[in-house]
């Protein structure tokens, strides 16, 4: 399930003595696109905090985890953490443009490397503007863009994660 920024910033690093605290798995981050200026009503915003959110929401990042899904959903696949669009994929992304089961990341056992695979996806999957071809893995770096679908996100290890949530927690872009 996909965390909100605010709620993994709070979560790692509110209290000072876990200033190296952070996430130990790579993360996909699903920014919100750009809006239109906000404009000052003078009014406030009612939000739901502690519900679930499925959309990023501007200045609201989803944060998905890269790692097995521990929800019990019945995901046989062992190859790989799943990203789609059902409830049995690790990683759920709730947009209709992202096939029920998209793609797949992996990481090498001998090597540590991470890398992506397009699952025959009918809107297909890009790697930092590329795209994927079916069943052809596609080496991941710390801050590769990815495009599911319609669904555009970045690909972070566990060190560039853990900097870009510190910078967007402390209000730096």
């Amino acid at each position: 399930m996909p965390v909100p920024l605010s709620q993994l910033a709070r979560k790692f690093f509110v209290n000072p003595k876990d200033a190296n605290a952070g996430p130990t798995v790579p993360g996909l981050v699903w920014e919100a696109p750009p809006t239109a200026a906000p404009s000052d009503s003078g009014s406030w915003a009612l939000t739901d905090a502690g519900q679930d959110m499925k959309r990023p929401r501007a200045g609201e990042p989803l944060i998905f985890l890269v790692q097995k899904s521990t929800t019990g959903a019945n995901n046989p696949f062992a190859m790989g953490v799943t990203v789609g669009r059902v409830d049995n994929n690790d990683l759920v992304v709730d947009d209709g443009s992202v096939s029920r089961f998209h793609a797949w990341l992996q990481q090498d056992e001998r090597t540590r490397e991470w890398s992506l695979t397009d699952a025959e996806s009918k809107n297909g999957t890009w790697v930092d503007g590329q795209q994927a071809a079916a069943r052809k893995r596609m080496p991941l770096t710390n801050g590769t863009r990815l495009k599911f679908g319609d669904v555009e996100m970045t690909f972070f290890l566990p060190d560039g994660l853990r900097e870009f949530v510190h910078k967007r927690f402390r209000g730096q872009s």
